[in-house]
């Protein structure tokens, strides 16, 4: 049988509350007596004005201004609003509560704008507008069109360009069709703040070309119209390509069990230095091995870095580019785990000869450059989690790197590797190429 128990307590034994325990009843209380309606009313007193915003100076800068300002000192205001037109539609921008400032920015001209200032309440009622008056400097895409430089190249033409800014902006080449409209031929994408764009695999004819700056308001420059004959380029020769592997070389047929190369943790699709020119960039690969991996096995003779690889190109060519893929991690789809990491390369040189010695040294051999692998967009931390869209475009593309225009033309080259973006203490890479003008 179950028993109730009624327990009760005279004056002199009420059980003892804490304070702290006593004040949240109070407070669960009180915001039951408030009743539904209250609870959902906004913070803040809803129904009035509130004060008006202090501008304290306005500084114009490349396409646009940052306001500074004081927030009233109004329990009221929940932010600051600032609208403003640009090309006849009303744009608005907020400012937090916490901070004094505002950045404005997509004007595309630079002439003076109305800008309207407003605190808003919590409930969003605004307060009466204070307008500032902001002249913003030449918009980046504007400046940037300004600076481009247009040029032939073997297999091409270049622009150079300047962008002090690092903003974000699409540099596009155009060619008219049969109907005398312009078409796209490449766009660069870039925040780097100076840089080289390529556009390849042209003709040696003339082009009419029109080059535009885009930012990412769709703001357009002036369209830049040039003429330019590109310089005979063509790809090496892949039927002609070996390796040709001195003291010193990587070579993979060290005698740790026979003639056997030894890619120990590289996975499937690896193969030796030959499949470097197998004419596969990038997946889906039909041919295997698709990739070169430096073997990783601490101890066996020139491993690490820097390590080196040599190439008969067969015939002799002016080289005017060379082209390296990073490793692939799949023989079906594109994917970019090694994109700017691991064992894509960083640093390295590039060598050349037509009479290497068999020693295996340097003298015979003339240092064509020294190179750096940079991201388009510019960062700096290596992994795949760091790349923009436009960083990824390298495993399609591959990375370029254009050769001293006065090069003289040579048959033998030497790929020397000293760091890559993971750091690692080995290289891989899908395929290495080369452009130039083959000579007899």
């Amino acid at each position: 049988m179950k028993k109730l128990f009624c327990i009760q307590y005279s004056r002199q034994h009420r059980p003892y509350l804490p304070m702290p325990v006593i004040i949240i009843m109070v407070m669960v209380v009180t915001a039951l007596s408030c009743g539904k309606a209250d609870l959902n009313n906004p913070v803040g007193i809803s129904d009035a004005i509130p004060q008006l915003v202090t501008v304290t100076s306005v500084e114009n800068i490349s396409g646009g201004a940052i306001i500074r300002y004081n927030v009233p000192k109004d329990d009221n205001v929940n932010y600051i609003e600032a609208v403003y037109e640009i090309k006849g539609k009303e744009t608005k921008k907020k400012g937090s509560f916490y901070t004094n400032e505002l950045l404005l920015d997509g004007f595309p001209d630079s002439r003076e704008y109305k800008v309207s200032l407003y605190s808003v309440s919590f409930s969003e009622k605004k307060s009466e507008p204070v307008v500032v008056t902001i002249n913003p400097a030449t918009p980046p895409y504007q400046s940037v069109a300004q600076t481009l430089d247009v040029a032939p190249v073997f297999g091409g033409i270049k622009t150079t360009y300047k962008n002090p800014t690092k903003s974000s902006l699409q540099i596009t080449f155009l060619e008219k069709n049969n109907q005398g409209r312009w078409t796209e031929v490449q766009t660069l994408y870039t925040s780097l703040d100076s840089g080289t764009f390529y556009v390849r695999g042209l003709e040696s004819r003339l082009y009419q070309f029109g080059v535009v700056c885009r930012d990412r308001w769709q703001n357009v420059s002036d369209t830049l119209t040039v003429s330019s004959q590109p310089l005979h380029e063509q790809l090496a020769d892949f039927s002609r390509i070996v390796s040709y592997p001195l003291p010193g070389d990587i070579t993979y047929e060290f005698p740790l069990t026979g003639r056997q190369p030894h890619h120990t943790g590289a996975g499937t699709g690896v193969g030796n230095v030959p499949c470097l020119w197998n004419g596969e960039t990038h997946a889906p690969f039909s041919k295997s091995p698709f990739f070169f991996f430096q073997n990783t096995t601490a101890g066996l003779p020139f491993s690490g870095l820097p390590s080196s690889i040599t190439i008969d190109l067969g015939r002799r060519y002016q080289i005017s580019r060379f082209v390296y893929w990073p490793r692939a991690s799949s023989s079906t789809t594109i994917q970019y785990n090694y994109i700017f990491g691991t064992t894509h390369v960083k640093t390295f040189e590039l060598w050349a000869s037509n009479n290497p010695s068999t020693d295996g040294s340097y003298d015979s051999w003339t240092k064509v450059g020294s190179f750096e692998s940079i991201r388009p967009s510019g960062n700096t931390a290596p992994g795949n989690e760091y790349n923009t869209e436009e960083d990824r475009r390298i495993a399609v593309t591959g990375e370029s790197y254009d050769m001293p225009e006065d090069i003289s033309a040579y048959r033998y080259i030497r790929y020397r590797v000293f760091s890559t973006w993971g750091a690692q203490p080995f290289w891989a890479s899908t395929e290495l190429q080369f452009f130039g003008n083959p000579q007899n």
